[in-house]
């Protein structure tokens, strides 16, 4: 069973997906900057600001996981300096 639901979240989030929500947070950005939030949402502006913050959180939270996870699996290249031939 893991191997079938690691392979459908990998169809789950694709670029497409991640695309539509940057077009979301724009839209959201583009009404802010106009003043006529209240044109696309009925979310109070402080509830959106939780919102917003939460995504700034989650995405900055799942970007240090992701580098440290690369971190872990690249080996550590020392140079050691060569020794003198007697």
């Amino acid at each position: 069973m893991g191997p079938t639901l690691q392979l459908n979240l990998q169809l789950l989030y694709n670029t497409a997906r991640l695309g539509s929500l940057l077009d979301s947070l724009d839209e959201i950005h583009s009404a802010a900057s106009d003043g006529r939030l209240s044109e696309i949402t009925t979310i109070p502006d402080a509830e959106l600001v939780g919102w917003l913050y939460e995504v700034i959180y989650t995405a900055q939270e799942t970007m240090a996981e992701i580098e440290a996870h690369h971190q872990q699996c690249e080996p550590e290249l020392t140079l050691i300096p060569k020794s003198e031939a007697s």
